[in-house]
């Protein structure tokens, strides 16, 4: 694990730690946590040594996963997007924006077997 560091609101409620900011402030006084300024910000926050804290904590923050170095970050997925909209045919795109302004974004989604929140989206489009 690369981060050694955690900020209050990171630890809330985290195997058995208390659910409030103020909770969390006084097991780490009760229990002697190790702890610094939090860089970078205004006011009175702290973080918390990965290593001074319980041993549960220490098991499930290693536990979380780490984005992988070859998945897209959140921030180049409207890049992608704009790249797959112009590798299509001028009739692809038109058929695409049409669908989904008739159908909306669920309908492809249930196309390609992926579920979506709105479950009134009918299977086949073409029989609306």
């Amino acid at each position: 694990m690369k981060k050694e560091w955690f900020t209050t609101a990171e630890l809330l409620g985290m195997a058995g730690l208390p659910k409030t900011r103020q909770g969390v402030n006084k097991r780490a006084r009760e229990d002697g946590w190790e702890k610094r300024r939090h860089k970078g910000v205004q006011g009175r926050c702290v973080e918390y040594s990965l290593y001074s804290l319980p041993a549960q904590v220490q098991h499930s923050l290693s536990l979380q996963e780490t984005p992988s170095s070859y998945a897209v970050r959140q921030a180049d997925m409207l890049a992608v997007w704009i790249q797959i909209y112009q590798q299509c045919s001028e009739h692809e795109r038109e058929a695409l924006v049409a669908h989904i302004l008739r159908y909306g974004m669920a309908s492809v989604l249930s196309q390609l077997r992926i579920s979506s929140s709105d479950d009134a989206v009918p299977d086949d489009p073409s029989a609306a």
